[in-house]
């Protein structure tokens, strides 16, 4: 017979995030606004409120806390570290209540947050908010022939991005495009730099045309997430073009998240053989 030993609840934690829909849920908890975006003038402030629903049909019991939060990787994935120790942190500006709270099955808890930015700030901060309550335990085998109930605690977060009001650079390069035809497929890779001072998220399209106007190809590129200073590679790949020989010129557009363009061109020649070379500097726009 199995031995059953119990663990801390610290020991597990299941983090959901959700930065693209209204709302996010995990284990019966919603919240309304997974993401708030605020400008604020520096030393000023900004107030509002989020709702946290229980859409279980059990009580829970909810515990606030603030964190930081980076883009890890460009694909939007994050980490996060204890309140105040990222260098573009906003977690101590923010004042919210309540921070402990329980809720009834479909009930509703506006919490309310206050930001303040202390005057002579510059440039994108980040925090987020994290909503915790139990999720029960489930048991775990142990190498040794016993089990450990694990007691799993949820959280969801809402994240906050505050850009002091005039002092917002949102700038970008695109530093080269690279590109190839090999195995029967045309690549593109563009490396992008977030060059400004706040978060860029950008995606966008590569059209390829000869002399005449006319258009080879075209393709799309994943969203890619940046900080400050970061940078991100965007590729595609399409059947290949089989290209005549001849000079081409490549479009490359990008689009921020929260508005503005980059346009990049690129001029190339492409041989019978099938390779390919770059002809002229780069021009961007935007």
């Amino acid at each position: 017979m199995r031995k059953r030993f119990f663990l801390k609840p610290a020991l597990s934690f299941f983090i959901i995030m959700s930065l693209w829909q209204a709302s996010c849920a995990w284990a019966g908890i919603r919240i309304d606004k997974p993401k708030v975006r605020l400008s604020i003038a520096p030393g000023s402030y900004d107030s509002g409120e989020m709702e946290v629903i229980n859409t279980g049909k059990e009580e829970a019991v909810v515990r606030a806390y603030l964190e930081d939060w980076v883009y890890s990787n460009q694909d939007g994935a994050k980490a996060f570290s204890p309140k105040g120790t990222a260098s573009l942190s906003c977690s101590n500006w923010i004042s919210f209540y309540p921070a402990d709270f329980t809720l009834k099955p479909n009930g509703v808890q506006k919490v309310r947050y206050t930001v303040n930015v202390p005057k002579d700030t510059i440039g994108g901060h980040y925090a987020v908010m994290f909503f915790e309550t139990g999720g029960g335990s489930i048991e775990q085998p142990s190498s040794d022939q016993t089990t450990v109930m694990v007691q799993i605690m949820n959280r969801l977060g809402a994240l906050f991005y505050v850009e002091p009001d005039g002092t917002i650079k949102k700038t970008a390069e695109i530093k080269s495009v690279d590109m190839s035809e090999k195995s029967g497929n045309f690549s593109v890779a563009v490396n992008f730099l977030n060059s400004g001072n706040t978060d860029v998220t950008v995606k966008g399209t590569f059209n390829v045309i000869d002399r005449e106007g006319y258009v080879y190809a075209r393709g799309e590129f994943d969203s890619a997430y940046t900080m400050p200073g970061g940078k991100a590679v965007l590729q595609s790949t399409v059947p290949s073009l089989s290209l005549k020989s001849g000079d081409y010129d490549m479009i490359v557009t990008l689009e921020y998240e929260n508005g503005g363009t980059l346009v990049h061109q690129v001029s190339f020649q492409a041989s019978s053989g099938g390779a390919i070379t770059l002809q002229s500097a780069d021009k961007t726009s935007g």
